[in-house]
């Protein structure tokens, strides 16, 4: 990371969320393109009670009846700042975060099997390498809550890399062992026993490590997902707008659940709406069906 961080020669802004307080940057690293991704964290609680002597400097200050607000400087030494790469970047991970309009496609079955499905089939199987080192234990064992090796039943859990470490902003990961699971397009009946172990295992593992209860978590798929090996979010109801929790994106694992067990097939049969960037390549795909 020291070594990204001081060569990195920065090149534009690909986008910037004043909400979520985060910033996506490209540049270059010894001839090629990084991403660095710099994120502002929320307040460890063990500064508060001081955090108010530890204003330093204000500017801009407004007074009005018994409302005021101004600019300030913080003087902490606690870490506020999350910061991630990408190194080497390719061009679909420069479009990912770049700043892009999105477009709702109301995906039918048909829509599926002739568009998105030839899509995901064609996507390389070093774009998950990193996930299947996940899964083999050759990376971030160190980082593993729960690991059911079992090829088919197995699934493992662990933070995702967008969470701060506080329980009220908790975000994990679930991730399943079974090959060639890509989206909730792909299950049926026959998974309701394995999407059963890891709500039941999430359940266990949240109540033991960080005192929540199932009714303070939700779990859920995205689709389309950000990568295609079936994995599952897992996130405090207290963190608020976690990302790809857009009308449409989020399908909550009990609703999935009821629809497995009374229609097998429903997700084969369903119409799926999902929200894409216009620089996705999958929204490419559909150009010409849009244009239709």
């Amino acid at each position: 990371m020291d070594s990204i961080l001081k060569n990195f020669s920065y090149e534009r802004t690909l986008s910037q969320d004043t909400q979520r307080k985060v910033v996506h940057l490209l540049g270059q690293v010894q001839g090629k393109a990084c991403i660095v991704t710099v994120e502002k964290l929320f307040f460890d609680e063990s500064v508060l009670p001081i955090l108010t002597n530890r204003v330093d400097h204000v500017e801009e200050e407004v007074q009005n009846n018994i409302y005021g607000w101004c600019l300030g400087h913080l003087d902490l030494k606690a870490m506020d700042t999350r910061i991630k790469y990408v190194y080497p970047a390719t061009e679909l991970h420069i479009r990912k975060h770049e700043q892009q309009q999105r477009c709702l496609i109301v995906e039918t079955p048909r829509l599926y099997e002739e568009i998105t499905k030839p899509y995901i089939d064609a996507i390389p199987a070093s774009r998950i390498a990193w996930v299947m080192n996940i899964l083999e234990g050759t990376a971030e064992k160190d980082r593993v809550l729960f690991h059911d090796k079992d090829p088919q039943d197995g699934f493992v859990i662990l933070p995702d890399m967008k969470w701060d470490g506080h329980p009220s902003s908790l975000y994990l990961v679930a991730i399943v062992m079974q090959n060639g699971l890509t989206s909730l397009r792909q299950l049926s009946g026959c998974h309701v026993p394995l999407l059963k172990h890891i709500q039941s295992t999430v359940h266990a593992l949240v109540k033991e490590k960080y005192q929540l209860d199932p009714h303070q978590i939700q779990i859920f798929f995205h689709y389309q997902p950000s990568y295609y090996h079936l994995h599952l979010h897992i996130t405090a109801l207290s963190l608020q707008d976690p990302p790809g929790a857009t009308v449409g994106q989020a399908h909550l694992l009990d609703t999935v659940l009821y629809h497995l067990e009374h229609i097998p097939g429903y997700y084969q049969q369903a119409t799926l709406p999902f929200v894409v960037g216009d620089q996705h390549p999958l929204y490419q795909s559909y150009q010409a069906w849009l244009n239709h």
